[in-house]
């Protein structure tokens, strides 16, 4: 998205909708996109799996709203803790 966002890629016709509102909103106040790791932005990875995984909409109006996985995100943010992000292989796949 950031290649798409920066007019380094073209632009897919799936979301030139939502890209368009960007480059409007990017007319009005400066901004600068770059890509992010998931482990960098933990609680936005999550709630973009939320919708993508059960294409629904969601708005939570309090912290006690969001899923606990979320909040386990949440409080690990304000305690400093790092997320490390681990992989399952099981014994059959190796």
């Amino acid at each position: 998205m950031v290649n798409i966002i920066n007019g380094v890629w073209k632009i897919p016709w799936s979301v030139s909708i939502e890209v368009g509102s960007i480059h409007r909103i990017r007319d009005l106040i400066s901004v600068r996109v770059q890509h992010s790791l998931r482990e960098g932005n933990t609680l936005a990875d999550f709630f973009a799996n939320l919708v993508f995984n059960f294409a629904g909409t969601y708005e939570f109006n309090s912290d006690q709203d969001v899923p606990s996985e979320g909040r386990k995100i949440i409080m690990m943010d304000k305690g400093n803790t790092p997320y490390i992000r681990t992989k399952y292989i099981s014994s059959s796949a190796q």
